[in-house]
């Protein structure tokens, strides 16, 4: 069963989506497992000497988690801190911990590490051991004092003083975890913070932790191959324009548009 077909029954009960039900409750219980073995200790978490945030989501799919990273780097700098950036490198080829640079293959780093690299202006390194990864960027630079980790709730092994959960409008979906639905954890985890990446996000608290309302806005139009100049919307009047997105909720993207 391709991703593409499963996911188009998880935000709503089917018939497809009721038969994989047993299967999820066999995924939640390695879930719950893997997690009661870190708590306990018996699978040991590598702490870090600097503050570790791990933003990340409940649900498969993209809810904003990248520009949120983005924002809170630029964010630290501002403050005159000097953040990390640690991610998985999703799209790339490499698995073992590496320095990410502007300029990159996207097709070895990954496109959102990548994307990272250009926009926060700070150290990127990508590697599917986020605590290697985390721990190979603090020896080559050693100034950095908070470490932001892009996606990784579920990543254990990587200690972390504050979780932040990025949810958009579909929610829970149909409420079932994988491969039923889209809950990569139970609904009932608990966070340091939630961001809602919705127009209509309110900021009431959820299981006694902060909600906080996200809003994305386009900057403007430029070419691909000479991104440092805006194109005027003059100059796309009367043509036939074509939309491609490769988000994880490519809808928000046509919506925008």
């Amino acid at each position: 069963m391709s991703p593409q077909f499963a996911a188009r029954h998880w935000y709503r009960l089917s018939a497809v989506s009721i038969a994989l039900w047993p299967v999820s409750l066999a995924f939640a219980a390695a879930v719950l497992l893997r997690r009661y073995l870190y708590r306990a200790g018996i699978l040991r978490a590598v702490r870090l000497a600097v503050p570790v945030i791990v933003v990340g989501n409940v649900t498969i799919g993209g809810t904003g988690k990248t520009p949120l990273v983005i924002h809170l780097a630029r964010f630290f700098r501002s403050e005159g801190r000097n953040p990390g950036v640690i991610c998985r490198g999703v799209g790339g080829t490499g698995t073992a911990a590496r320095a990410v640079a502007v300029g990159d293959d996207p097709a070895l780093a990954g496109d959102e590490a990548l994307l990272l690299a250009e926009r926060c202006g700070c150290p990127v390194w990508a590697g599917s051991n986020r605590a290697a990864a985390a721990a190979a960027l603090l020896a080559v630079h050693p100034a950095c004092d908070v470490l932001l980790c892009d996606d990784g709730l579920q990543h254990y092994r990587l200690a972390r003083d504050l979780e932040i959960a990025v949810t958009d409008e579909r929610g829970n979906g149909n409420g079932l975890l994988l491969p039923a639905g889209p809950l990569r954890e139970p609904a009932g985890r608990r966070c340091d913070a939630w961001v809602i990446n919705s127009e209509t996000a309110g900021s009431a608290r959820k299981d006694g932790a902060p909600v906080f309302p996200m809003r994305l806005e386009p900057a403007g139009f430029h070419r691909i191959h000479d991104p440092g100049g805006e194109v005027p919307l003059s100059e796309l009047a009367g043509k036939k324009l074509h939309a491609v997105a490769a988000i994880g909720n490519p809808r928000r993207f046509f919506d925008t548009l």
